[in-house]
């Protein structure tokens, strides 16, 4: 449990490098693809070592309304995740004039709206956790 708090936290700190050099193009995407690649692989990893079979079927967790709100708010930050690289390539294409600037202020509100559900996402994801002395 604890790798996978260090692991979230690294990923928040690559997402803030990722803003505060967001003017270096080359490191700000390859660094928001790093953190798109591990909010999908994450899930893997936690399926690979936490037994989830036992906990959503046999317990019936499957039934409870965090985990359905959890699934939800991952759902809505992919989504966030596909207008936010459609946004960022639309810069790409029109380096300059008004539609560099539309996209980037719907870019730069996509980010907001990313920063929140990903939190969200953590955070209850930190409530759906059981103490390692529980399993």
């Amino acid at each position: 449990m604890a790798t996978s708090i260090i692991l979230v936290l690294i990923s928040f700190a690559v997402l803030a490098a990722a803003w505060y050099w967001r003017k270096q193009r080359r490191f700000h995407i390859a660094a928001m693809i790093t953190v798109m690649v591990f909010d999908l692989l994450f899930p893997v990893y936690l399926y690979l070592t936490h037994d989830w079979g036992k906990r959503l079927i046999d317990d019936g967790e499957i039934f409870s309304f965090l985990i359905w709100s959890h699934l939800m708010l991952i759902m809505v930050l992919y989504a966030l995740y596909v207008l936010q690289v459609l946004a960022g390539r639309s810069m790409l294409a029109h380096p300059v004039g008004d539609k560099h600037k539309y996209h980037r202020d719907e870019h730069q509100k996509q980010f907001l709206g990313i920063v929140i559900v990903r939190l969200l996402v953590f955070a209850s994801g930190w409530l759906l956790m059981v103490p390692d002395s529980a399993t």
